[in-house]
């Protein structure tokens, strides 16, 4: 099995799952939002929570973000 990771929307990520972002694919005012709370490209998350249609719980460095999932739709990660 190959060890290639593809890039694909955060929703699609379970709880305990980690991932590094590869694109934040968000208006500008709700990813500059992102980014200053510390997701933003090359940071690793970790998937907490993810509840069909719930916000997703993500831990980004030493916090955790709530993320809705229309947001989390365009947050590609890898």
């Amino acid at each position: 099995m190959s060890n290639v990771k593809r890039i694909r929307p955060l929703t699609e990520l379970s709880a305990g799952d980690t991932a590094t972002v590869a694109r934040v694919k968000l208006p500008e005012p709700e990813a500059n939002r992102l980014q200053d709370l510390g997701l933003r490209c090359g940071v690793a998350v970790r998937v907490q929570q993810n509840d069909r249609n719930m916000p997703l719980l993500v831990a980004v460095g030493d916090g955790r973000l709530a993320v809705n999932a229309d947001s989390a739709r365009g947050i590609y990660v890898f």
